[in-house]
C-alpha cells in the first residue's frame, strides 16, 4: 500500500494550508494571536489553539507541546493541538510520544497523514486556486511508499483515530450551533419585554458559547444586568458595538426601541 505525498514550500505555507482547511469546514480563524502568557497562538479558532512547527520530530513535538500547554489558562475550552508533519527518521518514537500527549489532552495532527487533511490537499492541488495549489507542493511525505508493516498499521490506526476525531468535534459544533441559536433567539425575546430572570439564563448558557466573541458579550451583558438592573437592557447593542468594532466581532445587531 503506497502511503499520500504532501509537499509544502515552508513552515508559513503549511500553516497557510491548514488554516485554509479550517476555514473552508467552518471556523473563523485567526494567525499569530498574542497570548497573555506570552509568545503567540499561531492558529486561534472557536474551537481549537494550535502550535504549529514544520516537522513534528520528538524535540519539537515536546517543546511545541510545552508551549500550548502554557496557554491553556488563557482560552476558554478550545482543544489543545499540535500540528506538522511527520518525520523523516524515528517517526516511531515520536508516534508513541505522540500517544503520551493525547492521553494528557493535547491532541496531535500529523497534517501528512490524516485522511481529512490528505483529500483536502488533494482537492486543492486540482484547483489552479491562487495562494493555495501553487506554492505548497515542494515536501514528499518521508513515509511516501514504505511498506514497513508495522509501521503502516500504525500510520494507518493513527490516522484513523485522528480523522473520527476530527468529524465527531464537527457533528457536535453542529449539535452546540444549534444550541447556540435557540439560546440567541430566547434572549431577543426575553429583551424585547424586559423579562431580566430568562435574559440571564440565557447568558448563561451562551457563556459556554467556543466563541470568545459570544462569551465576552455574555459577560458584559449579564454584569450590565445584574448591577442595573431592568436598565441594563439599554446597553445590549452598545456592548455589542463595541466588541464588533474594538475586538472585530461580528455579533448581530438587533433593533429594540430602547437601545440605539
Amino acid at each position: 500500500m503506497g502511503m499520500a505525498t504532501m509537499e509544502f514550500s515552508s513552515q508559513e505555507s503549511l500553516r497557510d494550508f491548514l488554516s485554509g482547511w479550517l476555514e473552508d469546514h467552518g471556523h473563523r480563524v485567526y494567525r499569530q494571536v498574542p497570548s497573555p502568557g506570552g509568545g503567540d497562538i499561531d492558529i486561534l479558532t472557536e474551537d481549537y489553539a494550535i502550535d504549529c512547527p514544520y516537522v513534528l520530530n520528538q524535540s519539537v513535538l515536546r517543546s511545541a507541546a510545552d508551549t500550548i500547554q502554557n496557554q491553556k489558562d488563557h482560552l476558554s475550552g478550545q482543544s489543545l493541538v499540535v500540528a506538522g508533519l511527520t518525520p523523516s527518521q524515528d517517526w516511531e518514537e515520536t508516534y508513541l510520544l505522540a500517544d503520551q500527549l493525547q492521553a494528557a489532552g493535547i491532541e496531535v495532527w500529523f497534517v501528512d497523514q490524516m485522511k481529512p487533511f490528505i483529500d483536502y490537499y488533494q482537492q486543492i492541488g486540482r484547483e489552479d486556486t491562487p495562494g493555495r495549489g501553487k506554492g505548497l507542493l515542494d515536501r514528499h511525505s518521508p513515509l511516501a511508499g514504505c511498506l514497513i508493516s508495522l509501521g503502516i498499521a500504525t500510520i494507518l490506526g493513527l490516522s484513523f483515530w485522528l480523522a473520527y476525531n476530527i468529524l465527531d468535534r464537527r457533528q457536535l459544533k453542529t449539535i452546540t450551533s444549534r444550541q447556540s441559536d435557540q439560546a440567541w433567539e430566547q434572549l431577543h425575546r426575553a429583551v424585547t419585554v424586559w423579562d431580566r430572570d430568562t435574559a440571564l439564563g440565557s447568558l448563561k448558557q451562551l457563556s459556554k458559547s467556543p466563541n470568545l466573541c459570544v462569551t465576552e458579550f455574555a459577560r458584559r451583558f449579564e454584569l450590565s444586568l445584574t448591577q442595573r438592573g431592568a436598565e441594563g437592557f439599554r446597553d445590549i447593542n452598545p456592548i455589542k458595538r463595541a466588541l464588533n468594532q474594538q475586538d472585530r466581532c461580528t455579533l448581530p445587531m438587533q433593533e429594540y426601541d430602547f437601545s440605539p
